[in-house]
């Protein structure tokens, strides 16, 4: 049977997308330039498509135990832990808090960086526990696409005044 530290991992990956969509929609809709909204709401859109793919991902884990590799040590489960105790993906939390105050679009381009980073690292760590090779080069896909998110967020945060 697959470790709950693997299961833990992909309801993380589900929340860690689901947070950034919202993230993304609430940005958009508060966005003041039309060219700001759209990129959020692009954002949003791939956020959505990732969580489907990990909302995947966890119910193929249910059916079969070959999916990632065994972790006689409980490294993996450990790293998981510490990220989550580091508060890595309580994005929800997060998320609220940020539009809670006063926030400017430059803000939430930097607030929405460091998600994208956390995400990045963590679905590296994931992908590395991978033993199926089709699943990791998807989820190596995701990780080019997150890197994708962070190009065209730093590209934005360059064209957008302090």
């Amino acid at each position: 049977m697959a470790s709950l530290a693997y299961a833990e991992a992909l309801a993380a990956a589900v929340r860690i997308e689901g947070n950034g969509a919202a993230f993304y929609r609430k940005a958009a809709a508060a966005a003041v330039d039309p060219d700001t909204a759209e990129t959020f709401g692009t954002l949003a859109k791939w956020e959505e498509e990732h969580r489907g793919y990990f909302s995947a991902l966890a119910l193929e884990l249910e059916q079969r135990e070959s999916l990632f590799l065994n972790d006689p040590k409980g490294e993996f489960a450990s790293r998981v832990r510490d990220m989550a105790d580091a508060g890595v993906y309580d994005l929800k939390r997060d998320v609220e808090a940020f539009f809670g105050g006063r926030r400017s679009q430059r803000d939430a381009v930097k607030f929405a960086l460091g998600i994208e980073k956390d995400s990045v690292i963590f679905y590296l760590g994931l992908q590395e526990a991978m033993a199926d090779a089709e699943e990791s080069l998807k989820v190596g896909g995701i990780i080019k696409e997150e890197m994708r998110h962070i190009s065209i967020l730093s590209a934005l945060l360059k064209r957008l005044k302090d």
